[in-house]
């Protein structure tokens, strides 16, 4: 990639992250003609998005996104309605990618991650743009009038002034930051593993701060997923490794030895669940029928199979394949929680499944079936974040929004680093980054369309698609 030698360059699109949404929205736009100039702070592109599954999904209908990503419809609907040129843009570019599968409460494509980023970074340079890798991004810059025409950015080679007619933030989120995680997300968030790259610490959050754009209220929620306890955590290629996806089907207690929360929602709502209790930690306890039919298959049709307590405890996972009921207990008193009040729970749970919900809370939405066949298995989980939905407010064009909702002129923000699209719930994060890095490249003014699908890929079961 191309070293920056002058003190002060300009460009059509200024792109502060080269992640998913930051290098979408680049590719999008070199491609209709735009000069374009990434800054990434990390020494490689890609961010989180190299290190997740490669599953571009969302939910199959404008309904299930409010009703399980639970944020803004509108912001919601932008996802949905993007998401078909996003996957034709990857078929005309020749990106590797999946027969159409389901995913959760929706469908998407695997596909392959690194060769779009790397298929973006040769459009930007193709069309007279550049990467800039190892720079970090200082300050925004403004004219008189307040619009943003670029930032000032810092390598260890110097500073460059980059000037741009639109500049979009797309770094990632704020994970990777402690303090913004107990801010912007619960107390506990402050010591939660980190399932993510190490770079998404808020910088995209604290530029656009600087210069007036509204950042989200707190508790605006996160992905991630619960984990067992590493023996070593930061291995990349444990992340999706000891994530517990089946706790959806299992039962989470608290050290307390109470159910805290309607399990089937999702692994992801749990690790929320989790977060907020005391100690931010439970016990995840299924059966065999549930270790048979969730805990060793993949998560995605296309996944490798593999027994997850097996991997936990291989990777220094406190955790017992159990004969009965009263083993589950014991385990669970020697390892700080009362045994003897998970022991009740799971009897009680089992007697509402077998003759009425009224007699259990809280309930099961979904599966509502006994955890009753020995063996039992147990294992401690612990919440670790994948990246914030907290973050800058912006529109359905993906502007920065002040606090009055009028825009900042010429600045943009997609991916984690904007707040609203999700909120309580989650219908995809590489979906969701993609898509809104190409309104943000459309609303820039790069809008010119390739083929795309005549109707939603979604839209008919009867594509290979």
């Amino acid at each position: 990639m191309t070293d920056v030698q002058a003190h002060e360059v300009e460009c059509d699109l200024l792109v502060i992250g080269g992640g998913m949404a930051g290098m979408s929205a680049a590719g999008w736009a070199a491609e209709r003609g735009a000069r374009v100039i990434v800054v990434e702070r990390a020494a490689a592109l890609g961010g989180s998005a190299v290190l997740s599954g490669g599953v571009l999904w969302t939910a199959s209908s404008p309904e299930k996104m409010t009703l399980y990503g639970g944020g803004d419809p509108a912001l919601g609907q932008v996802v949905f309605d993007t998401y078909p040129d996003a996957v034709a843009w990857l078929r005309h570019r020749e990106i590797d990618i999946s027969p159409r599968m389901d995913v959760l409460h929706g469908q998407g494509y695997q596909i392959d991650i690194a060769g779009h980023i790397r298929g973006c970074a040769t459009l930007v340079e193709q069309h007279g743009g550049y990467i800039m890798l190892d720079t970090e991004t200082i300050e925004l810059t403004r004219d008189e009038a307040g619009a943003i025409t670029g930032a000032l950015t810092r390598h260890a080679d110097g500073d460059v002034l980059v000037r741009a007619a639109a500049t979009l933030l797309a770094t990632g989120g704020f994970q990777a930051s402690p303090e913004l995680r107990e801010r912007f997300i619960h107390p506990n968030a402050r010591d939660m593993l980190l399932r993510s790259n190490p770079v998404s610490d808020g910088a995209g959050l604290r530029l656009g701060e600087e210069v007036g754009g509204e950042v989200a209220g707190t508790n605006r929620g996160f992905y991630g997923h619960l984990v067992s306890e590493p023996r070593a955590w930061g291995d990349e290629r444990l992340f999706v490794a000891l994530s517990q996806y089946h706790s959806e089907h299992a039962l989470l207690f608290n050290e307390a030895g109470q159910r805290f929360c309607d399990e089937t929602r999702g692994d992801h709502t749990n690790t929320y669940e989790t977060l907020i209790q005391p100690n931010a930690r439970a016990l995840c306890v299924w059966d065999r029928r549930v270790h048979e039919s969730y805990a060793t298959v993949p998560v995605v049709s296309i996944g490798v199979a593999e027994d997850k307590l097996e991997v936990a405890l291989a990777n220094g996972g406190k955790g017992i394949v159990a004969a009965d009921a009263a083993a589950v207990g014991e385990f669970a008193s020697a390892h700080g929680f009362d045994g003897e009040a998970i022991i009740a729970s799971l009897a009680s749970f089992n007697d509402a499944a077998r003759h009425g919900w009224e007699r259990q809370h809280p309930p099961r939405s979904e599966d509502a079936r006994p955890i009753d066949k020995a063996p039992f298995y147990a294992l401690i989980v612990h919440p670790a974040i994948t990246f914030t939905f907290g973050g800058l407010t912006i529109d359905t064009g993906a502007h920065v929004l002040r606090s009055d909702g009028s825009r900042v002129a010429g600045l943009f923000a997609a991916g984690a680093d904007a707040a609203g699209a999700y909120g309580s719930g989650y219908a995809g994060g590489l979906a969701l980054a993609m898509t809104f890095g190409i309104t943000a490249a459309r609303s820039a003014g790069w809008t010119r369309k390739l083929d795309v699908f005549s109707t939603h890929p979604f839209a008919k079961a009867t594509s290979s698609a």
